[in-house]
Order: C-alpha cells, then structure tokens, then sequence
C-alpha cells in the first residue's frame, strides 16, 4: 500500500478512490485503469466491492468508464480536461487563473482527506 494512504480513519474505499483518480490524472484519457486485482493488490485488500465502491464516484463524474471486458475501466476525462472544458476559450487569463485555483484547492482538500 502507498506509504501516504496509511494510518488514517478515511475509510479504504475513499483512499482508493483518491488514488484512482491520481491515476486517471497521469494516465490520461483513453487509457486503463487498474483492474480490481491490481487495485486490491496495491491498497492490500480482497474485497471487489471496496474496489467498486472506490470507482463508483469517478464514474458518476465522468471521468472514467466502465468497459465491457470484466473488471475494466478507462479514463475518459482529467481534471485537467475537465478544467480545460470548464473554461470558455474567450475567458480572460485571469478567469483561467481562478477557475484553476479552485480545482486546487478542490485537489488539495481530497488530498488532506487521507
């Protein structure tokens, strides 16, 4: 398990969530996430519904998949695609600054969580 993901009260499923949407964010869209053995092997679990419940929220956001091979998810949008569809392209740099920010501080918060 990740050194940084121990010790702490948040419940397993949230961790992981957290940890998958790391992952989205450095494989980008279009690429595989983990599959549940992968996940349950990193974070030292067994149980595919703590897996489940971790991809749960980056599916109802959209920023994942689920494929139709067992056990299988892609990313389909980052935070940072997100950030950039968020964005009107005739914002002004300062807007662009802002909304940016708050996607931060948004990542910051999720990360303090562990």
């Amino acid at each position: 398990m990740p050194a940084n993901y121990q010790m702490t009260k948040t419940p397993i499923y949230a961790k992981i969530e957290i940890w998958l949407r790391e992952e989205a964010t450095h494989r980008g869209p279009g690429a595989l996430m983990p599959t549940v053995a992968e996940v349950c092997d990193v974070f030292n679990v067994s149980g595919v519904q703590t897996v489940r419940s971790g991809y749960a929220p980056l599916i109802a956001d959209g920023t994942v998949e689920r494929l139709n091979a067992p056990r299988r998810w892609a990313v389909t949008n980052t935070v940072e695609q997100k950030a950039r569809d968020a964005v009107d392209p005739r914002a002004s740099l300062a807007e662009i600054q802002e909304k940016v920010s708050e996607l931060q501080t948004l990542l910051d918060a999720l990360r303090r969580q562990l």
